[in-house]
């Protein structure tokens, strides 16, 4: 193997541990590649682990001084987050989810453990930060909970779809299904066994349109919609054994249903197996 100067011979090896890193080739492998490349072989991480730990290690004054910095500032603003007036808390919560998903879509791409991460602390903290807000300010016998609920599902989905996040986007539309059983208890308390079928039914052959219809541009988001599409399918079930509307033929109606959606799916594979992969 032809020598390599040491600019080349770093950069190779900083290309082989992120291989490391992302699983894209077993440990093994990775430690051959760099008893090849590297001299020194004490230079060379042991693990990933061991490289986190030697770059804090060799973190600066400053860096140290700036985690400390929002770290305590993290605490005292969950500390204090009671005493704060109504626009501030508005303000820290708004913020504080804006900042996490900007910094997530930042890194998605070069580092995306890093920015999924941060993009899954920012979706959480929007509902968590109402939720503290709604209990703080003593609306939580009002609409309020429903409405922030509502609204933090609607944010995953967008933010689920602008940033290709495919279970994000898939866990808002769970959020909605479930806001919408709760409705739907609260507002048909005794429906019959025909009204929860067209409650779900016809939700479930929308979303398996919509599949088709957004799978051209967004394939991503045609595999969600059939994925919720399934949920919708077989929610007068769930939603019957939940709520107690005539359960003495739920097992039935499953297998009857379960035998229909998977005959379905045999004779039409080629077409929906496009509109997911």
């Amino acid at each position: 193997m032809p020598p390599l100067d040491e600019d080349k011979r770093k950069w190779v090896v900083r290309e082989i541990e992120s291989w490391r890193r992302a699983k894209m080739l077993p440990e093994q492998y990775c430690d051959f590649l760099l008893n090849l490349y590297l001299d020194d072989l004490t230079v060379r991480p042991k693990s990933a682990t061991g490289e986190k730990l030697r770059q804090i290690g060799q973190a600066s004054g400053k860096q140290w001084l700036y985690v400390i910095g929002i770290f305590s500032l993290i605490c005292l603003v969950v500390l204090h987050f009671s005493a704060f007036p109504l626009a501030l808390q508005i303000a820290v919560a708004v913020i504080g989810t804006g900042g996490l998903v900007g910094l997530g879509s930042r890194y998605r791409e070069r580092l995306p453990a890093r920015g999924l991460a941060l993009l899954s602390a920012g979706m959480l903290l929007l509902p968590a930060s109402g939720t503290a807000i709604l209990y703080v300010q003593g609306w939580k016998d009002g609409p309020g909970l429903f409405v922030l609920l509502l609204a933090s599902a609607l944010v995953w989905i967008l933010c689920g779809i602008a940033e290709r996040f495919a279970v994000l986007h898939w866990l808002g539309w769970m959020g909605v299904i479930a806001l919408y059983a709760s409705v739907l208890s609260r507002q048909v308390p005794d429906p019959s066994w025909l009204e929860v079928q067209v409650f779900w039914v016809p939700a479930a052959l929308l979303f398996a349109w919509l599949s088709w219809f957004s799978h051209i541009k967004f394939k991503a988001t045609g595999a969600v919609l059939f994925a919720t599409a399934l949920i919708l399918w077989f929610m007068p079930e769930v939603y019957s054994a939940l709520f107690g509307v005539d359960r003495n033929w739920i097992q039935v109606e499953l297998i009857v249903k379960i035998a229909f959606v998977g005959t379905l799916m045999f004779r039409l594979r080629r077409q929906w197996m496009e509109w997911v992969a």
